[in-house]
């Protein structure tokens, strides 16, 4: 509770108070003095006191529902974090986290699957959302007015409808996991092939192959199925893949008694076109 809000409870409360015994020491003096109080007086008394109450009672109801506002947003981000991961957190300079598409390679069917593996999915790194199974195992699909969250995979986007109803959109909170799907899974990766001093592999182009492995509907796999061929200028591109760290790797065999190969662990952030360059350890 905000502090103002404290405050000003405890001013009510104080008012109340005294004026509740400006009550008790009229009803004594109305009893030891003949004269006694008019009436009216008393009930104006009582009637400010119940003004005060009132007013008290409202502004507890307005602290309550900014606070289940706010319980409510914080548990959105969260939600929304845990399905496309928190730009925010790094790790030796590249991004870390990348949630459950990072993981899975798709987008989660319900928001169950943040804490349950769907079945087949063999690369699920979850729970990705903290839930604490001992008070209420489904808390984090509902919001702090105990309404279930409407979560649209289509749309990707989640939505409370605080202490409202369907019928009442301007008190929703809306929280929206991507602009559109193509950005979390639909990335591309682009750079340039070159061996030990730097050129190009100009003819021997044929003999080279890039590969990436990321996820794809929660299992991992090696992509494109027969690698990228660069061209002449050793320049490659691969489609469709989706945000996360990934391993790539490129395999040089201009025979069967000469091969090479080099590793990386890249980081493929959506919405853009992701450059990984190589070079690999021996002349062409």
């Amino acid at each position: 509770m905000a502090n103002g809000t404290i405050i000003v409870l405890c001013y009510q409360m104080m008012i109340s108070s005294y004026y509740f015994r400006i009550i008790m020491k009229i009803n004594r003096e109305f009893l030891d003095n003949e004269q006694g109080v008019m009436l009216i007086e008393l009930l104006i008394v009582l009637m400010i006191i119940g003004l005060l109450i009132t007013g008290a009672v409202k502004t507890w109801d307005i602290t309550i529902q900014q606070t289940k506002f706010s319980q409510t947003v914080k548990e959105m981000d969260q939600l929304v974090y845990a399905i496309a991961g928190n730009q925010e957190l790094m790790s030796e300079g590249k991004r870390s986290d990348f949630g459950y598409i990072g993981d899975m390679g798709k987008i989660p069917d319900t928001l169950l699957d943040l804490v349950r593996a769907p079945a087949n999915a063999t690369n699920w790194r979850g729970p990705y959302i903290k839930v604490n199974f001992a008070e209420n195992a489904d808390d984090y699909i509902k919001d702090a007015w105990s309404n279930s969250y409407i979560y649209k995979k289509d749309s990707l986007t989640i939505t409370s409808y605080t202490s409202g109803s369907y019928e009442t959109p301007q008190t929703w909170i809306h929280r929206r996991v991507a602009q559109s799907e193509s950005l979390l899974l639909d990335n591309e990766v682009s750079g340039r092939v070159q061996d030990l001093t730097g050129k190009p592999p100009g003819v021997s182009y044929a003999y080279i192959r890039v590969f990436i492995i990321h996820p794809t509907n929660g299992i991992l796999e090696t992509l494109p199925p027969i690698g990228e061929m660069p061209n002449e200028n050793g320049i490659y591109t691969i489609t469709d893949v989706p945000e996360g760290n990934h391993k790539m790797f490129v395999i040089y065999v201009p025979s069967p008694t000469i091969a090479d190969t080099v590793e990386k662990y890249v980081c493929i952030y959506p919405g853009i076109v992701n450059t990984v360059d190589f070079r690999l350890t021996q002349e062409f």
